[in-house]
């Protein structure tokens, strides 16, 4: 549904397309990169020790022949998301049977070549620094974490593009899922292979970000928000008056959830948190900051409708406030937005949002000095 920013009555004017475009704004992350110099043959590795058990050598090439396909998914020049989940899901389990079986069978598990596995990060990846660093391990945990990671930011580029289709239910169960895939390496995986690990406070430095608990336990936090987002966008894209009294809880709890991703990446693992493009950090920055601005904004109409017309005024003033731009650093409001910035694109959603919102606000006020009489207080 299209709806004009033209409106005849101002004190009962729909939201404009601009809050449903702001509420649904998220970021794309690129995937982990196996190393195209990477010639891992596990058929070829395990040739002695599978040679007497014919499906442990179909394993094998089952194994081979999935991460060909993942190696040749991310070596195109447009990556099919959904053909790479796909391989991806397929391999994962094939990996997690040979990590068993080295687990419970080392004695039988030689190998006849050396294998080293190499890959880069998609979280920590700089689109203004496209060369990519890879880091290597001899480490199958290492390879099966990879994966997992791989394909959790995958499925979640699958909701970005469900997003950006207006499939915002769709989006939202990618997102979802997405995130319970980074709480099962954050809670599980990643806690089991650190506790056996010798070298891992060591080596805190050199690792890829997918591999630490502390930003796996971070992106679950933001992917959580993300599916809010979608839901809240699945809301505000559906014909007549929404209930905004829960968008204004749910656009709250984005914002924390947001900002809970902020401090707990921070917190428990700012080696990596300097590597991440700061071009992000920024939008993070602003999503919080204007997530906070949709929740006061929601809960303002909400508290309007219901008469409570001197608290509704105060919430939409406070809106405004939260959406203006910041005059310094560390101030409240919106970060300033530099010309390179990708938020660029936003500017003109933001600038209607605010016209919106200030146009809404002089006729409330208006209505209320003339009829209601009702005391502005905070919100």
């Amino acid at each position: 549904m299209i709806m004009s920013d033209n409106y005849f009555d101002p004190s009962s004017a729909s939201h404009p397309d601009s809050v449903l475009r702001l509420s649904s704004a998220v970021h794309r992350f690129a995937i982990p990169f196996i190393n195209p110099k990477d010639q891992i043959s596990f058929e070829a590795s395990f040739n002695t020790c599978s040679k007497s058990h014919s499906n442990t050598i179909a394993a094998l090439q089952q194994a081979d022949n999935r991460r060909r396909e993942i190696k040749a998914a991310m070596a195109s020049g447009k990556v099919i998301h959904s053909s790479l989940s796909t391989s991806l899901a397929e391999y994962i389990p094939v990996v997690n049977q040979i990590l068993l079986s080295c687990k419970f069978k080392p004695e039988v598990a030689r190998l006849d070549k050396h294998v080293v596995f190499s890959w880069s990060s998609g979280i920590e990846y700089n689109k203004h620094n496209k060369s990519r660093e890879f880091s290597d391990s001899e480490a199958l945990m290492f390879e099966l974490v990879l994966s997992i990671a791989t394909y959790a930011l995958s499925e979640s580029n699958i909701g970005c593009d469900s997003c950006v289709d207006g499939d915002f239910p769709r989006a939202s169960r990618q997102f979802a899922k997405t995130a319970g895939i980074f709480q099962y390496l954050g809670e599980d995986m990643l806690p089991n292979w650190m506790a056996n690990s010798v070298q891992h406070a060591e080596l805190e430095n050199q690792t890829l970000a997918e591999t630490r608990v502390g930003v796996c336990l971070a992106m679950q936090h933001l992917y959580m928000a993300m599916a809010q987002q979608m839901a809240v966008a699945t809301v505000l894209a559906k014909p007549g008056t929404p209930n905004y009294a829960l968008l204004g809880k749910l656009s709250s709890g984005i914002a924390a959830e947001m900002d809970t991703f902020v401090t707990t990446f921070r917190s428990k693992s700012p080696v990596h948190m300097s590597r991440i493009d700061p071009a992000f950090l920024t939008l993070i920055t602003f999503l919080i900051n204007i997530q906070h601005s949709l929740g006061l904004y929601f809960l303002g109409r909400s508290l309007w409708l219901n008469s409570e017309y001197g608290v509704a005024i105060a919430a939409i003033s406070e809106a405004t406030v939260a959406a203006r731009t910041r005059t310094t650093p560390t101030g409240r409001g919106l970060p300033e937005i530099e010309s390179t910035s990708p938020l660029q694109s936003l500017l003109p959603e933001l600038s209607n949002y605010r016209k919106h919102m200030a146009s809404l606000l002089q006729s409330w006020e208006k209505d209320n000095m003339l009829v209601y009489f009702n005391k502005v207080s905070k919100v």
